[in-house]
């Protein structure tokens, strides 16, 4: 698999299909039809896929422990990896309702943070930075809502990561790590602290993973 190689002479497959002298291509998957007792090689050239297929106990022409009269086999030429997937950045745009007016009030957190994402996928960082400051106003006991806005920004950054638009998941990790240090910065003892940072660590490290 995936040696380039070239037909020596001329045949036809057990299908029929007819393969000159000097045709090249790259095979990419050899498999064995047991029922059936045929080989069937899938090779690629000219920018297409092609299947040749070969009975297993055929008596002339390209066959087992033949191959070699009818094909020479050339360099290594592995296949481009697979496309990273890019469509999860297009599935938020498509779910999430375009940005509306700046939520106020901070307890309606869930349309705050939506807000700050519809933003935030349009690239309109500077709004989407005013809404985190509208959805953060005081009082936040504890830091409820600072820490729950940073656990859901590290959760969006890393849907976002191996988007096309770098700008968006750099923005949103960005946001998310500033957020969770303010957080831990409101510790109020060493303990709390400590506890704090292992959260802390903890989503730096989701980020890392992903």
């Amino acid at each position: 698999m995936d040696l380039r190689v070239t037909v020596l002479q001329a045949f036809r497959d057990a299908r029929g299909a007819k393969h000159r002298a000097g045709e090249t291509g790259v095979i990419r998957s050899i498999e064995l039809d047991w029922p059936s007792e045929d080989i069937i090689v899938e090779w690629e050239r000219d920018g297409r896929r092609e299947k040749m297929v070969f009975v297993l106990r055929a008596k002339d022409g390209p066959r087992n422990g033949h191959m070699r009269e009818y094909f020479e086999a050339g360099e290594l030429e592995m296949p481009p990896p697979p496309p990273k997937d890019r469509t999860r950045l297009a599935r938020l745009r498509a779910e999430l309702p375009p940005p509306s007016e700046p939520v106020t009030d901070p307890n309606h957190y869930a349309d705050a943070l939506a807000r700050i994402i519809a933003l935030a996928i349009t690239r309109k960082f500077a709004e989407a930075e005013q809404q985190i400051q509208l959805l953060l106003a005081p009082p936040d006991p504890f830091g409820g809502r600072l820490q729950q806005l940073a656990d859901d920004l590290v959760g969006y950054a890393v849907a976002c990561r191996d988007d096309a638009d770098v700008d968006i998941y750099e923005w949103l990790r960005e946001r998310a790590i500033s957020l969770w240090y303010a957080w831990g910065a409101q510790a109020t003892s060493g303990g709390d602290g400590a506890a704090r940072m292992h959260s802390i660590q903890a989503a730096e490290d989701r980020l890392a993973r992903n």
